[in-house]
């Protein structure tokens, strides 16, 4: 869906800024922290104020258009579409890289634990932490 439908749809004003920002997650194939989009939009030819950014970002979370999961690897927050589906990744402890998980594995243990502990999860992140297998290979040389 293109960046004025989104906007129009969730009942927010068009701004060039808005547009660049979702056109830019939408070509993204993983979630970005804020410097990182800063660094992509300036790149883009659509240089924005870090503050700029972070209020587009929270307008777009607040209407959930996108999705913010923080990482303890990166220390810090990383943005992504909002997707149907959620998803999960491995991450490369040396090098960052993210490679996504294709199921969750985490809907079993939920319904077992809701079950078990009469506790009703409305949410849950998941970060498995490694050494990717080209960093691996580095590290062997």
């Amino acid at each position: 869906m293109k960046a004025k439908e989104l906007l129009a749809i969730n009942q927010l004003k068009y701004s060039r800024q808005r547009e660049a920002l979702i056109n830019l997650l939408q070509k993204e194939d993983y979630p970005m922290t804020i410097d990182q989009i800063v660094e992509k939009l300036k790149q883009n030819k659509h240089p924005m104020n870090l503050s700029t950014v972070y209020r587009i970002v929270d307008s777009l979370y607040d209407h959930h258009i996108v999705e913010k999961t923080y990482s303890s690897i990166n220390n810090a927050t990383l943005i992504q579409l909002h997707t149907p589906h959620h998803q999960h990744y491995l991450i490369c402890q040396m090098c960052h890289k993210m490679v996504p998980i294709e199921n969750c594995p985490m809907h079993s243990i939920i319904d077992s634990i809701e079950e078990s502990k009469n506790f009703k999860v409305i949410s849950h992140s998941l970060e498995i932490i490694g050494i990717c297998e080209d960093c691996q290979r580095k590290a062997q040389v």
